[in-house]
């Protein structure tokens, strides 16, 4: 989750972190009776709740008193409020509770009814709160190694379990939210709070720290101030393209941990993409791709480690940042198409605007198409997507370089080296200013403008 936004005393607002713990709790067996009890019930009021504003359509305090009609006998008015909060955030008609896939085990037979029933009761919720009474929460209660759970059928009576907690978590107790997962023979136990985010410590004066991230991992880039690269890293991750949930979660965890360690080294933000998939269908590889692209995992793994370490994270636009980067950064700097895309990126994370450099021509390969070539690479795009190439992500009033080939000034050098290499200036392109001097020349039929150099 990205950090949210809390209203403090003063009447500021306060950036704040989500934090979530995971621990085990084993209650007693008849306890566990009792509390699965609870959970059965609680799941039932949920549905019940979906039904008051889907079919019903009730809304707010309608929905609370038509879920107590039925359960206010057995679940008291907090359990009731959790059930509708819950019921309430699940945006979209015809849900079938317990999931889909389980629901197909039943039909075919790998399950039965008892294990689908589980599935489908398997959860009790308990919202936190800040009021002194309650300790941090007023059903489900955190104190030393005990987990107590409130049992509304006799006032006072709390159900005691022993909690597993890491101890390198150390919760919040003033006000925490508490789910318990029943799963595999085991009470999985969700502890959330919340904290105010450390102060920023990067800055963007010397430059961004770009992000490309892929279906095998991110393309790092450190730009300076002027945009040049100065370093670039691929953090190859083959694993989360197949491996099973937990081992993909785990080395998720650990591609943020690695990205946002660089920010925080260079004292930096982060430039990342606001990347979406249409749901579109193009084509089975491209499919198969995007199903397994955990882009939104590794973005919200990004943002929450950053918020933490107190780096900030910048979104831009993806668009034609590949495209770009194959064309004017990937052949003279020796990069993958990965890390000239990052560099693009942080780029315009700088507000900074490409030259174009590159001459543009009908394709002879595609109809209606145009023919991109620059640097030792080329392209081809479609006369709209130039359009929306030239007027949105170029710099404006700029126009085909003709003639013969510009040479670069000094400071092309590898790209890993120290020295600022790519755009010198931060208006430019790699050739300044005061080395050549252009004059606008007539149009093309593409509505492109030629240039000469003066002598």
């Amino acid at each position: 989750m990205t950090p949210s936004n809390e209203i403090n005393e003063d009447n500021c607002m306060k950036k704040t972190i989500r934090h979530i713990a995971h621990a085990v709790v084993w209650f007693p067996p008849e306890a566990e009776i009792h509390v699965r009890r609870l959970a059965k019930l609680q799941s039932s009021a949920i549905r019940s709740a979906y039904q008051a504003i889907h079919k019903h359509s009730l809304k707010n305090n309608d929905v609370r008193k038509y879920v107590k009609l039925h359960y206010m006998a057995d679940l008291n008015q907090r359990y009731i409020n959790d059930a509708c909060l819950l019921a309430a955030e699940i945006n979209h008609d015809h849900t079938l509770f317990g999931g889909r896939s389980s629901w197909r085990d039943l039909v075919v037979g790998k399950i039965d009814k008892a294990a689908w029933l589980a599935r489908r009761n398997g959860q009790l919720y308990s919202r936190g709160d800040r009021a002194k009474f309650t300790n941090g929460n007023p059903n489900l209660r955190i104190i030393d190694n005990r987990l107590l759970v409130n049992d509304p059928t006799t006032r006072g009576r709390w159900i005691e379990g022993k909690l597993f907690l890491p101890k390198r978590f150390k919760p919040n107790l003033s006000c925490y939210d508490i789910r318990l997962i029943f799963k595999n023979g085991k009470i999985e136990v969700k502890i959330g709070w919340e904290e105010l985010a450390p102060e920023i410590i990067t800055s963007s004066v010397n430059g961004v720290i770009g992000v490309d991230t892929n279906p095998d991992g991110c393309a790092i880039v450190e730009t300076d101030h002027h945009g040049n690269l100065k370093r670039h890293r691929y953090v190859q991750a083959d694993r989360i393209k197949f491996a099973s949930k937990d081992k993909r979660e785990y080395d998720v965890q650990e591609l943020a941990k690695n990205v946002v360690a660089k920010a925080e080294r260079a004292g930096k933000p982060l430039v990342i993409e606001n990347l979406k998939f249409k749901q579109k269908k193009k084509g089975k590889k491209f499919n198969r791709m995007t199903s397994n692209f955990l882009h939104r995992k590794i973005t919200e793994s990004i943002y929450r480690r950053a918020a933490k370490q107190g780096v900030e994270v910048k979104s831009v636009n993806p668009a034609f940042t590949s495209i770009l980067g194959h064309l004017k950064y990937e052949q003279p700097l020796s990069l993958n198409r990965h890390t000239a895309a990052a560099l693009v990126i942080g780029r315009r994370g700088q507000n900074f605007q490409e030259r174009q450099i590159f001459t543009v021509t009908p394709s002879t390969t595609k109809k209606n198409a145009l023919n991109l070539a620059g640097r030792g690479a080329s392209i081809a795009l479609s006369p709209k997507a130039w359009s929306w190439l030239q007027d949105c992500f170029l710099k404006p009033n700029l126009a085909v370089l003709t003639g013969p080939p510009l040479v670069p000034h000094e400071g092309i050098r590898g790209s890993t080296d120290e020295t600022s290499v790519g755009e010198s200036v931060p208006i430019t392109g790699r050739y300044g200013v005061e080395e050549f001097l252009y004059q606008a020349d007539e149009r093309t039929t593409f509505g492109v403008e030629h240039q000469i150099r003066v002598p």
